[in-house]
Order: structure tokens, then C-alpha cells, then sequence
């Protein structure tokens, strides 16, 4: 008995939509996690004047700790400056999964503990606050370049 062989042909039309589709939903994933690691950063440095993000004051006995570091109050709340833009400067993107994964990450260890916080200092969240304020955003994006990719395909764009 021999080889019994489907042969399917494609319209390079068809394959070049295929390209750009791909393409569409790479740029919808790139600019979806830029706009989130751009609201982190802003957390980052704008915390204490963001009443959205509900920072605590550190107790006093902390205060005092950082006072004897030579650290400077910042809007009656003690945040150094210096390690701040430290942190927001580590903050960057990485994509995977041929760019439809966008990840958001810094290289400072000690990000985990300002984020949730420690026994002696309140927590400063700016991730989390950062990715549900801009989650609809991001739906929109996505949505947005998918509505476009739908269009194409009805509409061979």
C-alpha cells in the first residue's frame, strides 16, 4: 500500500496576516507592561504624595533609627531619596515566550521587603497598586490590538 499524502496550500496572504497578527500582539504586550512599569516607577518616587496608595508613617523608634543614619525626612515621612531612585532605576522588562509574556522585575533584593513590608518598617507597596490601577488599561490595549487583528482578518488588511 503507499503513502497517502494531504497536501495544503496556503495563500501567501494569508501567511503574511499570520506575521502580523503575531507582530499586533507582540506591540499589545509590549505596551501593556510599559504602561505598568511606568506607574511602578512613579510609585517608586511619589508614594508618600499618592493618597491612593494609603502609605503608614514609620513608628517612631524607626524614625529615630533613620535620623541617626543621617537620613532626612521627605513630607513629614522618612524615605531616603537617594535609595529610592536606587530601586525605581532597577525596576525593567523582560519578555518571553516570543514577546507575548511581559515581566516586570528588579535586581534589589530588598524590593520584597518595601513592597510587604518588614516588623519594623510599614509596608510601601508599588507593584501591586501599580497592576491593579492600570489593569484596565491594559485590558483595553490588549483589546484594542485584538479588534484590529480581528478586523484584518474580515477585512485582509
Amino acid at each position: 500500500m503507499g503513502d497517502f499524502n494531504i497536501d495544503v496550500k496556503i495563500d501567501k496572504n494569508i501567511l503574511a496576516m499570520k506575521d502580523e497578527m503575531f507582530k499586533n500582539l507582540q506591540d499589545a504586550v509590549k505596551t501593556a507592561t510599559l504602561t505598568v512599569k511606568e506607574e511602578v516607577k512613579e510609585n517608586i518616587m511619589l508614594g508618600y504624595e499618592k493618597s491612593d496608595l494609603e502609605w503608614k508613617p514609620i513608628s517612631d523608634n524607626y524614625g529615630k533609627q533613620l535620623e541617626r543614619k543621617g537620613l532626612m525626612p521627605h513630607n513629614g515621612l522618612y524615605s531616603p531619596q537617594q535609595d529610592k531612585k536606587k530601586l525605581q532605576d532597577s525596576i525593567s522588562v523582560k519578555f518571553r515566550s516570543g514577546g507575548l509574556t511581559g515581566i516586570i522585575t528588579t535586581d534589589r533584593p530588598y524590593a520584597i521587603y518595601v513592597e510587604k513590608g518588614t516588623k519594623k518598617m510599614p509596608a510601601r507597596p508599588f507593584f501591586e497598586p501599580a497592576v491593579k490601577k492600570k489593569k484596565e488599561e491594559v485590558e483595553e490595549i490588549i483589546k484594542s490590538h485584538l479588534s484590529h487583528l480581528y478586523y484584518c482578518l474580515l477585512n485582509k488588511c
